[in-house]
């Protein structure tokens, strides 16, 4: 429970911050999902190096979220369903290993 309390947190943070620099006027379905894939890339850009920065990666996985996590919300889709549900059909696809 306390990690479900800890990511409301988190998103509300992200949406305030959103309000604050009025991103949320010009973000889209596509423009969000467009920036997951860039920041992916740049996620898989910094782990790739031989020298991973952990702060480099840590900035990027945190991008890759807040923009996932902004798409569910600006979708009216809970990320904690969307995750639930997503388990459940792995779990339905490779069984019991």
């Amino acid at each position: 429970m306390a990690l479900v309390i800890k990511m409301d947190d988190t998103a509300k943070k992200i949406e305030l911050m959103r309000a604050r620099y009025g991103w949320q006027k010009s973000d889209t379905p596509l423009i969000l999902a467009k920036s997951v894939f860039v920041e992916a890339g740049e996620l898989l850009a910094a782990v790739s190096k031989p020298d991973a920065d952990q702060g480099e990666i840590m900035d990027e996985v945190a991008d890759v979220l807040m923009y996932a996590i902004t798409l569910c919300s600006d979708a009216g889709l809970d990320y904690r369903n969307v995750i639930e549900q997503k388990i459940e059909k792995v779990h339905q696809k490779y069984g019991n290993q």
